[in-house]
């Protein structure tokens, strides 16, 4: 390992990030200090930081490329991509700005540090590679991003840019002088510990044993270089040693384009993984930490596990946790060209009446199996129904803790994923506990005889009305309404709050009425903007067809289905709440009795020490 400059660094070579590391990573925290650190090698005369570590992989065998009239040496990053990437994205604001002002010379330092031609010196991952080279060539107002790590890409290039930007504001005597240090403090003043590695499965050792300054490792990453580590030392025989990385190498790529596809998390897929493959109780769940045990992946103590189960669960894990995080894209952010109509819809539901993680590792296990053709496409989606009808019951109308059910769940991914039992008895089981959260008579009565302030429990009653949105709709168009706009105005009171004391609704209601029926699903109704109706009377509100602002014109049919009566009094709300508490029972409701797994019971106890999936 020796100690060199980003000039020396540089020098002479291509770098690239491996599509099977994660993308940037860095935010605030990581700029501010490193805008700090640099701005101290100008103000407080210190001839040199040190910023960390590169670590690149350099074979024996020496790719080259042409870089303009050059041949260069190519190189994978293994570790200090967030470093480089972060002083490229400086560099090209400073070159930009003293270009700008005239300083013409060092329109020649472009090359050397940031891109010749179409091709840039350091080459990013995945979807971030053109992204890049467009933000560091244009800057930018030329560029939009449309990923997570695009975005991070794009929001360091604005913070750097904006701290430029202010140092220039305070500085105006010695602007260019600032421009000029800044320059040097980046290519000569920054210090890295630079280490070349030329077998390619020494990278997970140098993770292990390498404590880098910057943003920690993820868990997947972790478990990715402590997987290569452990091919290092247990596998003697070169050429399967070079199978097992390439095959490593090969699903971490996908693992993280499929998450970044999703915007989801890292460590909510690895545990899905772990649940699936390893252990289905969430209280055995400890991380990566739990992967490195002897029980699991033993990297010197083969007494539990020889070292053959080992290499063949590898296998099976690592080409599991692929497949695991295709599913698992595909249903945090479902989309229309991989979906039937009735399974995109459903998913849609789950996520939106929340707690779709506690049901993950079940929804991929249901989904592989379908897959595989080992259950079918109707008894998966029955199984989907159950799901959302458990949501709507427990979570929603019960308003029960997040994590109920939580072991429960975990436990049917496992008994469907190991072909214990099939998705149908796994669907009758679900059934049966929501009748043990919420029985089924309890929750009739309750719809039927009880009112409660449905104004109060907000996600409930915005789930409510929007399915009834939907359901009015019989999916002929799409709702005018999408589910994130919903917001508290977009509920409207059809008897108001607060009526003017001379209007008619104090002589059609008594306050009895009033204060029984305000709050209740029944008197209030989706609308795009409720302040445009105030406290009007109900003739205004219900306005003329074809006329102004109203319920007769509203392009939302449960407003267009308030419309329908001539006035708004207590007998026609009744009315319209026997409708809705119709359509609830019929949606939500159970019409044969389940009953709860017989395995054992539901350990309310054993929920409240568990800690809802990442």
């Amino acid at each position: 390992m020796e100690k060199k400059t980003l000039s020396n660094i540089l020098e002479g070579k291509i770098f690239q990030i491996p599509d099977y590391q994660r993308g940037y990573a860095w935010e605030t925290k990581q700029w501010k200090d490193f805008v700090q650190d640099i701005d101290a090698l100008i103000d407080d005369n210190i001839i040199s930081h040190y910023t960390g570590t590169i670590v690149i992989y350099q074979p024996i065998h020496k790719p080259t490329e042409n870089y303009g009239t050059k041949k260069l040496e190519l190189v994978d990053i293994v570790d200090g991509q967030q470093r480089l990437t972060t002083c490229s994205i400086y560099l090209s604001i400073i070159l930009k700005e003293l270009i700008k002002i005239g300083l013409e010379d060092f329109i020649s330092e472009i090359p050397i540090y940031l891109y010749s031609g179409s091709k840039s010196k350091l080459r990013l991952n995945n979807d971030t590679a053109d992204f890049y080279f467009d933000l560091l060539s244009k800057g930018v107002s030329n560029v939009e991003p449309n990923s997570i790590h695009q975005n991070r890409i794009y929001d360091a290039y604005c913070f750097l840019k904006n701290h430029i930007e202010e140092q220039l504001e305070e500085r105006a005597e010695n602007g260019v002088e600032y421009l000029r240090d800044l320059f040097d403090a980046i290519i000569r003043k920054l210090n890295f510990s630079f280490y070349p590695i030329e077998v390619e499965s020494e990278i997970g050792m140098t993770f292990e044993l390498m404590n880098s300054r910057g943003k920690d490792l993820s868990s997947m990453e972790l478990l990715k270089n402590y997987l290569m580590y452990w091919v290092y030392r247990n596998i003697p025989e070169i050429s399967e040693k070079e199978d097992f990385t390439k095959i490593i190498n090969k699903t971490w790529k996908e693992v993280y384009v499929n998450i970044a596809k999703c915007k989801g998390s890292e460590s909510q897929c690895l545990r899905i993984a772990w649940t699936l493959f390893v252990n289905y109780t969430p209280k055995n769940w400890d991380g990566y930490r739990g992967f490195k045990s002897d029980e699991v992946i033993p990297l010197r103590d083969f007494s539990i596990r020889s070292k053959d189960e080992v290499k063949s669960f590898l296998l099976q894990f690592v080409d599991g946790l692929a497949l695991i995080s295709k599913h698992y894209s595909a249903i945090i952010k479902p989309h229309n060209s991989s979906f039937n109509e009735s399974e995109l819809n459903l998913l849609f539901k789950i996520n939106n009446a929340g707690n779709i993680a506690n049901y993950l590792p079940l929804l991929i296990a249901s989904r592989i199996k379908r897959e595989n053709n080992e259950t079918l496409n109707d008894e998966y989606i029955q199984l989907l129904k159950s799901l959302e009808t458990f949501s709507y019951r427990v979570f929603l109308w019960e308003g029960k803790r997040s994590n109920a059910g939580l072991s429960k769940f975990y436990r049917w991914a496992d008994d469907i994923f190991s072909s214990k039992f099939s998705i149908q008895s796994v669907t009758e089981w679900i059934y049966g506990t929501i009748n043990w959260y919420s029985p089924e008579n309890n929750f009739r009565k309750s719809l039927i005889e009880d009112f409660f302030e449905w104004y109060h429990h907000r996600r409930l009653l915005k789930y409510t009305l929007y399915e009834y949105e939907l359901f009015l709709l019989k999916g002929k168009n799409r709702p005018k309404l999408n589910w994130e706009d919903l917001t508290d105005s977009t509920i409207e009171h059809i008897l108001p709050q607060n009526p003017d004391l001379k209007s008619n609704w104090f002589s059609k209601w008594s306050e009895q009425e009033r204060k029984k029926f305000i709050h209740d699903i029944s008197n209030l109704v989706l609308t795009k903007d409720n302040s445009r109706y105030s406290n009007f009377e109900f003739e205004r509100k219900k306005g003329v067809a074809g006329l102004g602002y109203s319920y007769s014109n509203s392009d939302i049919r449960q407003e267009r289905k308030i419309a329908e009566f001539d006035d708004w009094t207590a007998i026609n709300l009744e009315k319209r709440r026997e409708n809705l508490t119709s359509w609830i029972i019929d949606t939500w409701g159970i019409n044969r009795h389940f009953e709860p797994p017989t395995s054992d019971t539901i350990d309310e106890e054993e929920e409240i020490i568990l800690t809802e999936i990442d």
